[in-house]
């Protein structure tokens, strides 16, 4: 199932980044064999939350991929690697730069197994310049790309994103530029090398603040929760929680004007452009303030949704997990899964009408398609395998 049907995906990753734009390739119907450590497997199979003795971060970036556990330190599981990727057509990888060639994996051994195999590269700085060499998480990429400083309080100190959102978004950039990479292939090219850096991502997703700064010198502040080009827009307080209200534009800013019933607001010099709402930020928001406190949070949704203006709970997990939206459009599943009972895992958030993704395969277990991907991939036979499991090869 799925427009990816028939592409093949050996996964070396680890962590977020590369497993996560595995999985996205999984979900849209290509086979995704996960190479893991033999007896331990992949890192993050040991980080919590758990659920029984599994890992919920696991299983949050692994549905739809097989497991194939191989010890990549001997010379017969890197053989059984070559061997591999001869059948595949994209090798994803977030190692640090040079681990691929410390693997045996040079650019030139990887052009002699497989001259059309897409080469997928995720590290923190790049396979190039001064830092290529330097590890990093997420963290350290929203750190030096700039996103903490312009996250949190304006008078408060930087802060990091409530998720992991560079490691998202780069394994986004990664699959989108795998899957570019594999159009190219199939219009008469060969495979290639896909570069995708953390700080690079981070760095492409922050708006007008770098030519700002370039073009009059004027370093970006902390908005906090603030829409910084338009108010009022912000989140504001209820009889009994807190909303969001984007109200800032000329049109909507009208229509808030009449849902509160202060239309008289239209005409104060203050607040009757968007420029002047802007130089008046606090006062505006103190009107949009006293009238929120004297509703509820779903009165006011329902107000605002019915005037088309945007408006939204801030809601808990809880609350997420229970929304009917989130719900309809399946953004989370329920499957059961062996030693944790009943998990969630994503659901497939790109939805497409003619080639539809599908979860085909639970998160694997370690080494769960070892034998199955030997046998119909290289042609091992059973005793073949028994004796490379005996040799700690698998």
């Amino acid at each position: 199932m799925g427009p990816l049907k028939g592409i093949k995906v050996i996964d070396l990753s680890r962590y977020i980044s590369g497993p996560y734009c595995s999985m996205l390739l999984g979900d849209m119907g290509a086979d995704v064999i996960k190479v893991e450590k033999p007896g331990i497997g992949e890192d993050s199979r040991t980080m919590g939350p758990f659920a029984g003795d599994v890992s919920l971060y696991f299983t949050q970036y692994n549905k739809n991929k097989r497991s194939l556990t191989l010890n990549m330190r001997s010379e017969e599981g890197r053989q059984i690697l070559f061997e591999l990727i001869r059948t595949a057509d994209v090798l994803v990888e977030n190692f640090r730069p040079g681990t691929l060639e410390k693997m045996g994996l040079t650019k030139e051994k990887l052009q002699e197994l497989n001259p059309g195999l897409v080469v997928t590269s995720i590290s923190g700085f790049g396979q190039t310049g001064p830092y290529r060499n330097r590890v990093a998480f997420d963290c350290i990429a929203q750190a030096m790309s700039g996103l903490m400083s312009l996250t949190g309080e304006e008078d408060g100190q930087p802060l990091l994103t409530g998720t992991w959102i560079v490691d998202f978004v780069t394994a986004v950039y990664a699959a989108f530029g795998t899957v570019c990479a594999l159009y190219h292939r199939q219009s008469g090219g060969t495979g290639q090398s896909i570069d995708v850096a953390l700080l690079d991502c981070m760095v492409s997703l922050l708006a007008t603040t770098i030519p700002l700064y370039t073009t009059s010198g004027i370093i970006e502040k902390r908005w906090s929760n603030r829409d910084k080009v338009t108010a009022p827009a912000n989140a504001f307080p209820a009889k009994d929680g807190s909303i969001y209200i984007h109200a800032g534009t000329q049109p909507l800013f009208t229509r808030m004007a009449e849902v509160m019933g202060r239309k008289e607001l239209l005409q104060d010099e203050r607040f009757d452009t968007v420029a002047h709402r802007m130089a008046n930020i606090e006062s505006v928001e103190a009107e949009v303030a006293a009238w929120t406190r004297t509703h509820t949070v779903a009165e006011i949704d329902q107000l605002l949704s019915d005037a088309g203006i945007p408006a939204a709970p801030i809601n808990t997990i809880a609350d997420v997990v229970q929304n009917e939206q989130v719900l309809a459009r399946k953004d989370f599943e329920y499957m059961e899964y062996p030693g944790a009972g009943t998990i969630s895992i994503n659901g497939i958030t790109l939805k497409m009408s003619e080639t539809p993704g599908t979860i085909a395969l639970r998160p694997p277990l370690l080494g769960e398609h070892t034998e199955e991907i030997l046998e119909e991939s290289l042609g091992y036979s059973a005793e073949q395998i028994q004796q490379l499991k005996l040799r700690g090869i698998l």
